[in-house]
């Protein structure tokens, strides 16, 4: 890895991972997208906004220029087709990318534009290479541990999570003494929390199970946990997170541990 383009989303991942660049004085290439939000922070490094059409073109260039590497990170919305607006490099990939759009999914969506971004000669860089502090791994972090019945739900999470993968569906589920209260969707797992929270009893034994999916390329949209995940969670009664050990990006330990210590959520990586 010598010269490394960002993809860069929403949320502050995409600045953490500027920083460590800097650290490691590797060269670097910002690329936002049009109508997808990015921190002021990324702004004032002055990205190049782009609609997603414009993609290969401006890889094209970066590749003339020595860059060998993309990291893609952060939030990025699907894109309408109508937003997409392609140039001359693109405009061969359209009806290809509106059937995996239509066929509906991110992994479908995420697999078909790995391929293409790889077919042009570029390595796809998973943000564990770079920042492996932020995937915890095994065990329970938090001073409190999930009781038996609640490691129950979690196994059972778990295996219902699995099973509906094979559709491409979300990452997340929320149980409650055997109960599944709700399933992610694309409404994200902040929505999921805020909507289960009529539907929970008041103690603590709800769960919110986070999972990568199955055959999911590791290298692009990981679980992801941060301080709104739990405060949210606190607000719906939630006191239990189970995550996909060393594959969950936390966006700060030390933060998230000391908050649910707090407020008495645990944590436990499975």
């Amino acid at each position: 890895m010598k010269k490394v383009i960002i993809l860069a989303g929403n949320g502050e991942l995409p600045y953490n991972l500027v920083t460590e660049l800097k650290k490691r004085k590797i060269d670097f290439y910002i690329i936002s997208f049009k109508n997808n939000k990015v921190s002021e922070k990324i702004k004032k490094l002055d990205p190049l906004e782009i609609n997603f059409g414009k993609i290969v073109t401006e890889l094209k260039k970066l590749k003339i220029k020595k860059f060998d590497s993309i990291i893609m990170i952060g939030g990025l919305k699907k894109p309408k087709l109508s937003e997409i607006k392609p140039d001359i490099n693109s405009l061969k990939l359209i009806p290809m990318f509106a059937k995996k759009i239509i066929e509906g999914g991110d992994n479908n969506l995420l697999s078909f534009c790995i391929k293409r971004i790889e077919n042009i000669g570029f390595k796809i860089i998973n943000i564990k290479e770079i920042l492996p502090e932020l995937f915890p791994g095994k065990g329970v972090f938090t001073k409190i541990s999930p009781k038996k019945e609640m490691i129950r739900d979690i196994k059972k999470g778990q295996k219902i999570l699995d099973q509906i993968s094979e559709f491409d569906i979300g990452q997340s589920i929320i149980l409650q003494k055997g109960n599944v209260v709700g399933i992610e969707g694309v409404q994200g797992t902040d929505i999921l929390i805020k909507n289960s929270k009529s539907y929970l009893e008041k103690d603590t034994n709800a769960i919110l199970i986070k999972s990568i999916k199955q055959k999911q390329d590791l290298r692009v949209d990981l679980p992801t946990i941060g301080i709104k995940t739990l405060q949210n969670c606190k607000r719906s009664n939630i006191y239990g997170i189970a995550f996909s050990a060393s594959n969950t990006i936390f966006l700060d330990v030390k933060k998230i541990i000391s908050y649910c210590n707090k407020h008495k959520i645990f944590l436990i990586g499975v």
